[in-house]
């Protein structure tokens, strides 16, 4: 049996959050470069809810981070797995306070 190894993931703030809200990210795994945008929006169900748009790629997740029954994501990876690359960068950004609450 083939040993797989994890990728290797790091996120970066590129464009923190403008006037409006908006802010760029991005995720390098195995170093491929995913930009994406974000916008944080009210979450009336528990965690932190943004808006996550992977830039050329049309897709759009809403995604919560918080505690484990408060995390969710729109993405397949979530669905399939219970656990994505978007509610992990975003949490690792909000854990080195580069993501304030702003609502």
């Amino acid at each position: 049996m083939e040993n797989v190894k994890a990728p290797t993931r790091t996120i970066r703030l590129v464009r923190p959050p403008n006037a409006d809200g908006v802010g760029v990210f991005c995720l390098d795994i195995d170093g491929k470069c995913q930009f994406y945008t974000f916008l944080e929006i009210r979450c009336e169900i528990g965690g932190r809810g943004f808006a996550v748009h992977r830039l050329g790629q049309g897709e759009l997740y809403h995604v919560r981070v918080g505690a484990p029954e408060n995390t969710s994501c729109e993405c397949l990876g979530f669905l399939r797995w219970g656990r994505c690359k978007h509610i992990a960068g975003l949490a690792a950004l909000i854990r080195k306070g580069e993501l304030p609450t702003r609502l």
